[in-house]
């Protein structure tokens, strides 16, 4: 996982906002385990006999005099040292020390009153003496009058008056629990009937409905403040690899293709957004509330919670397994989602060819073929994520039911109240519920590192050698010098093979040869969209990567055959290149190279939007946008890549005209394969296999290079004519 905990400092400037969504967290994980406990009163409201008070007092007297007791009424006429009595305090159970050894009080025996501290008997109705009992002060010597059932009743039926022993007990220290659930007995009316429960019970609904709005306006914000947060650091996370994009070499996305790059900034990015907010909402809320139902469970019964539990190992086992699979089909999937998103941006973009070529039926099946290859892998993602939530719960259950037997053995044996069964197993049920979501969040976080490690697979790809702090590059002014420059891309063959050339400054040279021949990745080197594999480019005697990357850049003008426009106006089209140009330095621009002639009859001339990759343009006009920006730029290095392959014989005449005057003074490489482009150059450069072939003019050319001569009666001559 150590991807997708890379991808969680993008969240570390907000950790102020994370840490009061832990605290919601707290609050949430409170009121869960808070609501579910008032089960337990409302359970001895309801069902209980002895109701919630006399589960207060019971609580008390068993910490303070190690003794369950329950009133219970008499047969009429019974009296008690010349008392009648109509209800005792039966002794249902000894507990704690009193279990050990010989203990004043037995088990079935009756207490019917105390001697208070002037010596004098109190005989007391059962209720109101258990409530004397649960409240006796700690270390009170508590004189009790108790009385054995089946020797008192066999004196009563022989007409003789009933005699209580008098039974002297110390009152010992009562748990917090318990005493807490006094404190609470005494603040509440005591009821007389059972109708007289309903105001207790609907008191305690209340409590809980409140605590419940109150849980989930915590949930509310703590979500809201965890997506935003999340939001907010994907944000981040996009527009810093889009910073790295902006600085990969050209042979990355010669090698990887643009869609792989767009599907790792949108499906991935997403799929870590995914894995993060799952963190920070479920994964935090979750286990916090296991956590105080668990707590609350063991309270209760800490042995049967503990059988349960047994279920966590082979659970763990398990998630670690179907965790592996999910992985590596998610991360074939987001390979697959990269194929989809390359075919359908190949079909949209060049939808003009496919319909001419009427090329629909193969299309169709090659982006068939690979969303199957998507389908199947997200079918794999699909049925892990299926099984987890039904093997996570078969196995729970196992244990859970064996644990429910045991408790249920207990309940029918009489040494588990009904009323706390029935609360253990609803908080043991509500300790299950969030651990089987969080097995789920396993397996997701299993996608989201799949998803991460693309992500950063992108982050740490060598980027350009920019020579922070590195020297500017002065205006060029003397030569441009390829030393023994080799070249190979990645996976292919060597494109360049120790190329040796110079250049003057403000001499023309065209570059012409085969398809294949390195003309392109020459000139490429000139403004580093390349670097050489070995040897040296250099500019008036400058290394090239010694020198700072922005210095040479501006000093370079660049039309290629596929012109690239952006969705803007025309105008910011042209002033693409410079970061505040002038208005008229853009319309001085596209007058010379003949941009006017179609903007003019606009309505909203330079400022008619173009659409996206200069929909609506023609092919000559979008090169003139091109030239006209190159243009502005001022460069003192020129390259024209096939710069006027697109435009009409009438329109090239011209923008020549106007390229003779800026080229003046300037250097410029021009690739080409029109007459009259190469026999305005100065030089020529004959490129073959990467390898130069021949260097000279037109005419020296056609006497000495064979290839030469080939291509100029091949290629020259027939776009000249």
């Amino acid at each position: 996982m150590k991807n997708f905990k890379r991808s969680l400092r993008y969240l570390w400037p907000y950790r102020g906002r994370l840490l009061v969504a832990f605290l919601c967290v707290i609050v949430i994980a409170a009121l869960w385990g808070g609501g579910l406990g008032m089960m337990l009163p409302g359970c001895k409201i309801l069902i209980s006999p002895e109701g919630l008070h006399g589960w207060a007092w019971n609580s008390l007297i068993e910490d303070k005099l190690h003794m369950e007791v329950l009133p219970q009424k008499v047969p009429a006429g019974i009296k008690v040292d010349g008392k009648p009595v109509e209800v005792v305090l039966s002794v249902t159970k000894l507990t704690g020390e009193a279990k050990k050894g010989p203990w004043p009080v037995q088990q079935q025996d009756w207490i019917v009153g105390y001697i208070d501290d002037e010596g004098t008997k109190r005989i007391l109705h059962g209720e109101r003496l258990h409530r004397k009992i649960a409240l006796a002060p700690e270390g009170q010597l508590f004189r009790l009058l108790v009385f054995n059932p089946m020797v008192g009743l066999q004196a009563v039926s022989a007409n003789e008056g009933l005699q209580a022993r008098v039974v002297e007990l110390t009152v010992g220290h009562a748990r917090t629990a318990a005493s807490v659930l006094g404190w609470c007995a005494r603040k509440l009316p005591e009821p007389r009937e059972p109708i007289d429960k309903l105001p207790l019970l609907l008191a305690l609904m209340g409590v809980g409905l409140i605590s419940t709005f109150i849980r989930d306006g915590m949930r509310f914000l703590q979500e809201y403040i965890v997506q935003s947060v999340v939001n907010k650091g994907m944000t981040d996370m996009r527009l810093e690899n889009y910073t790295v994009a902006l600085r990969l070499p050209m042979t990355y996305f010669t090698q990887h293709g643009t869609s792989d790059t767009m599907s790792r900034f949108v499906q991935d990015t997403g799929e870590v957004s995914r894995g993060l907010i799952l963190l920070f909402g479920k994964t935090l809320v979750e286990p916090a509330k296991a956590i105080s139902t668990l707590v609350l469970a063991l309270f209760m019964s800490w042995k049967l919670t503990l059988v349960c539990l047994l279920a966590g190992p082979p659970v763990y086992w398990m998630l670690r397994k179907l965790g592996k699979g999910m992985r590596r089909a998610s991360k074939r999937a987001l390979q697959n989602w990269s194929k989809v998103l390359a075919v359908l941006t190949e079909t949209l973009i060049g939808m003009r060819v496919v319909k001419a070529y009427t090329m629909e039926t193969k299309e169709r099946k090659r982006f068939f073929r690979t969303n199957q290859e998507l389908f199947r892998q997200q079918q794999k993602i699909a049925a892990i994520d299926a099984a987890i939530g039904p093997v996570i719960e078969s196995v729970g259950m196992v244990f859970a039911v064996a644990a429910v037997c045991i408790a249920g053995y207990l309940v029918l044996k009489g040494d588990i109240d009904a009323s706390f069964f029935i609360t253990w197993l609803v908080v043991l049920m509500a300790t299950f519920d969030p651990i089987r979501h969080l097995a789920k969040v396993a397996t997701q976080f299993q996608r989201t590192e799949a998803a991460a490690a693309r992500v950063f697979e992108l982050q740490d790809r060598q980027q350009e050698d920019r020579v922070q702090g590195g020297p500017d590059l002065p205006r060029h002014s003397q030569s441009i010098e390829f030393r023994h420059v080799s070249f190979r891309y990645p996976g292919g063959t060597e494109a360049l093979k120790d190329i040796s050339l110079t250049i003057r400054a403000g001499e023309v040279v065209a570059v012409v040869g085969p398809n294949g021949s390195g003309k392109t990745t020459l000139v490429q080197m000139i403004p580093r969209l390349i670097d050489p594999a070995s040897g040296e480019v250099l500019i008036d005697g400058h290394d090239l990567r010694k020198v700072s990357m922005r210095s040479l850049r501006r000093q370079v003008g660049i039309v290629t055959q596929d012109t690239v426009l952006f969705n803007a106006t025309i105008g910011e089209n042209i002033g693409y290149g410079l970061a505040r140009p002038k208005e008229k330095d853009i319309y001085a621009a596209a007058r010379r190279a003949f941009v006017d002639e179609f903007v003019d009859p606009l309505p909203e001339k330079y400022d008619t939007m173009i659409g996206e990759h200069g929909t609506g343009l023609s092919g000559g006009q979008r090169q003139r946008i091109a030239i006209a920006r190159a243009i502005l730029r001022d460069p003192s290095i020129l390259i024209f890549d096939e710069a006027t392959s697109q435009i009409d014989a009438d329109s090239e005449h011209r923008i020549h005209q106007a390229m003779e005057d800026f080229i003046h003074g300037r250097t410029a490489l021009i690739i080409a394969h029109r007459f009259a482009t190469v026999l305005s150059a100065d030089r020529i450069v004959v490129m073959s296999e990467g390898a130069i072939v021949d260097v000279g003019t037109h005419q020296e050319l056609l006497g000495r290079c064979k290839l030469y001569e080939h291509l100029y009666r091949t290629q020259f001559s027939d776009a000249g004519g």
